[in-house]
């Protein structure tokens, strides 16, 4: 259930370049809100506004790392996907409520949905994104890894990311089946696949 996204957001032409558009970000959130609430229970009401202002503050941080892409497009994806993660709970533009009519929430709903509707819903969308443009690179796809069968690992989640936005890096690489670093999640060159290319950048003779 975590990326219902995908499968529509592979029919997008050019996906890896659409998706730093925000007219694309707009539709495709709405859309994964669509998938993800169906016959839940929830309403889901977007703050345009905000999520403009998450979306910028990514373009920014992407536009300034987007040179080291080359040096691992597969993980550069899952970091760029988890940047976007932080912003989305910075910026808060999404509010998750229940339909007056529906009481209780389905039986067979996803518990972490249940638990947290938002930082879900963030999650399902930039894996969902992460995973078509991957496959659309034929590149290998991230898979929601066990971690996120577990209630506790939600729980964390949404405490820690509430405290500390910058861990969001993190808690996405675990969604991923990736190690974090959990020092600096944030930091592209302490990532173990770009930490070998920038010790050898540093060592190299000026001039």
């Amino acid at each position: 259930m975590l990326t219902p996204l995908k499968t529509e957001v592979l029919k997008v032409d050019d996906l890896s370049h659409e998706a730093r558009r925000f007219r694309t970000i707009v539709w495709s959130f709405q859309r994964n809100l669509e998938l993800l609430f169906k016959d839940t229970g929830l309403s889901a009401t977007v703050d345009h506004a905000a999520l403009a202002e998450a979306f910028a503050r990514w373009r920014q941080k992407f536009d300034e790392s987007k040179h080291l892409a080359d040096v691992n497009r597969h993980d550069y994806v899952i970091y760029a996907a988890g940047l976007m993660l932080r912003e989305l709970i910075v910026a808060a533009p999404l509010k998750a409520t229940k339909d007056a009519e529906l009481p209780a929430l389905p039986g067979n709903i996803d518990h972490a949905l249940a638990r947290w509707p938002e930082g879900y819903a963030y999650t399902s969308f930039c894996l969902s994104v992460a995973a078509a443009v991957l496959k659309e690179m034929g590149d290998e796809e991230p898979a929601p890894a066990r971690v996120t069968d577990d209630p506790g690992f939600w729980n964390s989640f949404r405490e820690n990311t509430l405290e500390n936005p910058e861990t969001a890096v993190g808690f996405f690489d675990l969604v991923c089946g990736e190690e974090p670093n959990w020092t600096a999640p944030g930091v592209l060159w302490l990532r173990k696949a770009f930490a070998q290319h920038g010790k050898l950048v540093e060592k190299k003779p000026a001039g």
